[in-house]
């Protein structure tokens, strides 16, 4: 009796003791724990305070944070530039058609056209939404609808100007570039830069070029407004190659409007009297003009030749184009 009083009596102390470790041990890992949080907090509190201090620090420039504190901010811009043009891109591609392209490349040039360089004012601002009354803006609304719905789109997907997205102008020199490509043109639409601010009103009247200038009055036109050369300017009235102007398929973006200026159909002997009627249809009146002008006809006859410096030299032109005022 006595043996078996002290095993259980030990038995006891021994199950107590180890109860109490393993209470302890538990304590002491909650203790852990919670001072682990409590310097995780203080490190991010910490970090947050150091970034802070780094950013407001007027030695920012010479700081070794600055580059990634810069790349951290420019990754993310690309990342979120990226989203912009994978969903302004799908966007384009529903709701805009083929049949549609020519009047919404219209527009682009009706946007960009009120740029004045003297002033520095005007130009690609999608203040063409204001002007829509102005004789040289009629049938303009058969394009900028279409254009309107990518816009509107796209702020409802969380992209427009008020979440740092795309602006109208955006909208309209994309939609421009997407109705290149769409008939058959130079893919450039990722290239074209973002970042447009929107008029409120109406630019100046009086800036657009009219359709009765000769050519070398349409050259001095864009070289005394815009800026632009001789060279821009006869790739950028390429554009007329689209669209029920007589310059072959009207929805094949080629180098057909050259290779028609050249044979001047408008003055090719011996047509019969319908001939003549019939090829009073093609173009407008500053089309036939154009190769009346010696530096004009150089690049006309070169881009008849060569459909691909036509589209080299029209990407690049249109991109100056539309970044004309911004």
């Amino acid at each position: 009796t006595t043996t078996t009083t002290t095993t259980t009596t030990t038995t006891t102390v021994v199950a107590s003791s180890s109860l109490k470790r393993v209470d302890e041990n538990k304590k002491t890992n909650i203790t852990k724990i919670h001072s682990n949080r409590r310097t995780l907090l203080v490190s991010s509190t910490s970090l947050f305070s150091l970034v802070s201090m780094i950013i407001q620090s007027p030695l920012l420039s010479s700081s070794p944070f600055e580059a990634v504190i810069a790349a951290h901010a420019s990754t993310t811009t690309i990342h979120k530039e990226k989203e912009i043009r994978k969903n302004l891109r799908q966007v384009l591609e529903s709701k805009i058609q083929k049949t549609k392209c020519p009047a919404v490349l219209r527009v682009v040039f009706h946007d960009a056209g009120t740029f004045n360089k003297a002033s520095n004012d005007g130009g690609m601002n999608g203040s063409v939404l204001y002007e829509l009354g102005r004789p040289e803006s009629f049938g303009l609304k058969r394009g900028l609808k279409p254009i309107k719905e990518v816009y509107e789109e796209m702020k409802a997907r969380g992209f427009g100007d008020e979440n740092d997205g795309v602006s109208l102008a955006d909208c309209i020199a994309c939609a421009g570039s997407y109705a290149v490509e769409l008939t058959g043109g130079p893919k450039f639409l990722e290239s074209v830069p973002l970042g447009r601010k929107d008029a409120s009103s109406a630019d100046p009247e009086h800036r657009m070029p009219i359709e009765t200038l000769r050519g070398k009055e349409m050259r001095e036109h864009f070289q005394s407004l815009y800026g632009l050369s001789s060279q821009e300017m006869i790739a950028l009235s390429g554009a007329h190659t689209i669209g029920q102007k007589g310059f072959g398929d009207p929805y094949t973006f080629d180098n057909e409007y050259f290779v028609t200026l050249k044979k001047d159909p408008w003055n090719l002997p011996n047509l019969t009297k319908d001939e003549l009627e019939m090829n009073e249809h093609i173009g407008l009146l500053s089309d036939r003009y154009l190769a009346e002008d010696e530096e004009n006809r150089k690049w006309i006859y070169k881009y008849a030749e060569d459909a691909g410096a036509f589209n080299k030299d029209f990407v690049d032109a249109y991109i100056k184009l539309t970044t004309l005022g911004v």
